[in-house]
């Protein structure tokens, strides 16, 4: 006579699945933290500081940062030329920065895989290679150049930079999205629910966009990280943001021309750029591992 015991078996949740799957890097997950840190920073620190940024004080002139001799503590990384807080302005600029590079990587990857996905879809040859083909000419531009042309028709600003990117980026959504819609249309249960009378719509929704998550994933994390490289160049440049907003490029290049005087206001822009690409980088990394692990093995539905 055997005894049968009743045994639960826990069934993990999605969320607790891809966290195993995401935390098998530890680089990913230092990441993951360092973005999660700069963005608490930037977004939450400027509400419990309570300093204006546009605010002059021609008595307090580039003040060393606070643990440097003859800092002070409510100008935690000192004052610039103007007498205005360094630590506001940092987190202002990285806010302008940070905010245009998304929106510019949004728009583009919006519009690039509409293009790329109803190119794929297209069953006129000429209709197709149109729309493939269609912004090609832009891809061979580079995108600092072709902000340049713009802000040299319209105006120099952060929107008309932010725009200028956008469009150049425009072509990498494209091309990923059009490959990869095309290696999904040409799987046998894809023709298969096509001969069952399945529409393209409903096609994208359960089976090729779920199917194309990582492409896209990895495509806009790439782009976002462009972004804010070339936005912080354009800057840099002058033909972005322009005083007395603060961006994190023209911050950069208005802290080298007086190094010799203040050094860190220079050093800290530069070292806040490089943390935001390394650290988006190191997340999208991750998040392309869990998407891809996703497309291959699929996750439970509870």
């Amino acid at each position: 006579m055997f005894i049968q015991h009743d045994r639960k078996t826990d069934i993990p949740s999605n969320t607790s699945l891809i966290w195993q799957i995401y935390k098998r890097r530890s680089f990913d997950v230092l990441g993951l933290y360092l973005l999660i840190t700069l963005l608490a920073l930037i977004f939450i620190l400027p509400l419990i500081i309570n300093i204006d940024p546009y605010l002059q004080n021609p008595e307090a002139t580039f003040l060393p940062p606070s643990w440097i001799e003859g800092g002070e503590f409510r100008h935690f990384f000192g004052t610039d030329e103007f007498g205005r807080d360094f630590l506001a302005r940092l987190l202002l600029g990285a806010q302008n920065t940070l905010q245009s590079a998304f929106l510019a990587t949004l728009l583009a990857m919006l519009l690039g895989s509409c293009i790329g996905f109803m190119s794929a879809i297209s069953r006129r040859s000429a209709q197709r290679s149109f729309l493939h083909h269609m912004f090609d000419i832009i891809s061979s531009i580079p995108s600092i150049l072709l902000a340049l042309i713009s802000v040299a028709i319209f105006s120099p600003s952060l929107s008309h930079a932010m725009l200028a990117i956008s469009l150049s980026l425009v072509p990498r959504f494209i091309h990923a999205t059009y490959f990869a819609v095309c290696h999904e249309l040409s799987k046998d249960y894809i023709t298969s629910n096509m001969l069952d009378g399945a529409s393209y719509l409903r096609l994208t929704r359960d089976t090729i966009l779920p199917n194309i998550l990582d492409i896209i994933a990895k495509n806009f994390y790439q782009g976002l990280s462009i972004a804010i490289i070339d936005i912080s160049a354009i800057g840099f440049l002058g033909f972005g943001a322009q005083p007395p907003i603060p961006e994190l490029g023209n911050m950069l290049a208005s802290g080298m021309d007086l190094f010799f005087i203040g050094s860190y206001m220079a050093l800290i822009p530069g070292i806040s750029i490089m943390l935001f690409v390394i650290s988006i980088n190191l997340v999208g990394h991750g998040l392309h591992r869990v998407l891809e692990a996703g497309v291959s093995h699929g996750f439970s539905r509870h």
